[in-house]
């Protein structure tokens, strides 16, 4: 075993819980799933051998990231993770990043109406006595801002979001709710791309209550949320 495989041992780095690399004070950093990041003196291009070379993608010089964890690629070669960080990539045409898109399985982010068949699926929960709701993920023209738009809501989605359905129906969320968070933009990316689920526990300041949400991408691009509301 290499010295380089002992110390990636030694720290915990495997590449399925590497998310991303980049060079910082003439080290490599690489950062892990769980937010922990571990330093060496050694150029990416030697890290970068010991990893798996259909798993990370080099996007620049000094910037390298794990394909699967890559929410979105904007036209201007802006690199979205699935925990909310940017990368500038290598400038490159419109044609090219679709091309990447499609090679490492991201959607097409343009807005487009949810399925017949979902949305007779979905009028099953009407009168479900759990809030309900399908969202669509819609990221901004420079791969940065990740927004969402709301795709189908249940009767009781107005009691939990103490909005009418209709005012929320086919808006998007910070258009409805300007004081949202964005916290939870991550997870819904994540299972509306990569078809994941989540259970979320926190507090929503637009609606001022304490909320657990569980999540499923019921089709790609799309992320379900059965909501509850909790005691603080």
């Amino acid at each position: 075993m290499s010295d380089l495989n002992k110390w990636m041992q030694k720290h915990d780095l495997c590449p399925e819980n590497i998310l991303y690399l980049y060079r910082s004070d003439r080290k490599t950093v690489l950062h892990r799933m769980d937010g922990g990041e571990a330093a060496l003196y050694a150029p990416m291009h030697g890290v970068l051998s010991v990893l798996p070379e259909d798993q990370f993608l080099n996007i620049s010089k000094g910037i390298a990231v794990n394909r699967s964890q890559i929410v979105n690629i904007g036209n201007d070669g802006v690199y979205t993770m699935s925990d909310g960080r940017t990368f500038q990539g290598r400038k490159r045409g419109l044609s090219s990043h679709r091309r990447l898109r499609m090679e490492i399985g991201l959607s097409d982010t343009k807005p487009r109406p949810m399925s017949m068949s979902l949305l007779e699926k979905c009028s099953l929960l009407d009168d479900m006595p759990l809030a309900f709701c399908v969202i669509e993920l819609v990221f901004n023209e420079d791969g940065r801002g990740v927004d969402f738009i709301f795709r189908y809501c249940n009767a009781e989605m107005a009691n939990i979001e103490g909005v009418p359905v209709e005012e929320m129906l086919d808006r998007s969320f910070y258009k409805v709710f300007p004081n949202g968070d964005k916290k939870w933009l991550v997870s819904y990316a994540d299972v509306a791309l990569n078809g994941t689920k989540h259970t979320l526990h926190d507090y929503s300041p637009e609606v001022d209550k304490y909320l657990t949400i569980h999540c499923y991408q019921p089709e790609p691009g799309y992320c379900a949320c059965v909501l509850q509301a909790n005691e603080p």
